[in-house]
């Protein structure tokens, strides 16, 4: 149980959950097919979205990842008029991994505490139950894998519930889980060498898009 005066922490999940995330990233990356797209969804709440420096954010997380990562967020994904609910699902699968925005919570002893709403926790536990890596931005930590956060559940009511995720006080950006993740978001290079354009093709970049 982590105290006031308990010096600050690197990890909050066990060695053992961090060696078999670790594993599990590099399955990621042996499995991973030669010139295949890598797909990463940023999950932000509409009130980041809305700020003026919303592109400089994006821009913060893109060259935190590996170069070549298709990555996409909300008005990129959707349409408008969408039911998240019902399009999320099919949309997940698709997904190699997702980053996390969340909501700043008030200052504690531990390390940045942020809140992810009802809809990311949903998104979150989605591409966790898949396998895939999920990463909490921040810019002042920039990439800490969600295992390595202390989370909180916060309500009662299903569908309405937030979570807490708390950034350990000592997070080493040399960590084996954050190497090991962004390795199993990194494109491999395809074997052909007159492969031309591998992007994503326009149908299953904008997948909910309807045609003009």
């Amino acid at each position: 149980m982590t105290t006031p005066d308990a010096p600050p922490v690197d990890s909050y999940a066990p060695p053992a959950r961090r060696r078999a995330f670790v594993q599990a990233m590099e399955q990621l990356v042996a499995e991973r097919a030669p010139g295949a797209p890598v797909r990463v969804y940023v999950s932000t709440p509409p009130t980041v979205l809305s700020r003026p420096h919303w592109d400089r954010r994006f821009a913060a997380v893109r060259d935190s990842l590996p170069h070549g990562v298709d990555l996409l967020y909300y008005a990129t994904a959707f349409p408008s008029d969408v039911d998240l609910a019902e399009a999320w699902p099919p949309f997940a699968t698709t997904l190699d991994g997702l980053v996390v925005i969340g909501k700043r919570n008030k200052p504690g002893g531990m390390g940045p505490t942020l809140i992810l709403g009802p809809v990311a926790r949903i998104e979150l536990r989605t591409v966790v139950a898949a396998g895939k890596p999920v990463l909490l931005h921040t810019m002042e930590h920039g990439l800490v894998p969600v295992l390595d956060c202390k989370p909180r559940r916060t309500g009662t009511v299903e569908g309405r519930q937030r979570l807490k995720l708390t950034i350990p006080g000592a997070w080493d950006p040399q960590a084996p889980t954050l190497t090991a993740a962004l390795a199993a978001l990194r494109p491999a290079e395809s074997t052909n060498p007159a492969a031309q354009d591998v992007s994503t093709p326009e149908h299953l970049a904008h997948p909910f898009t309807t045609s003009r």
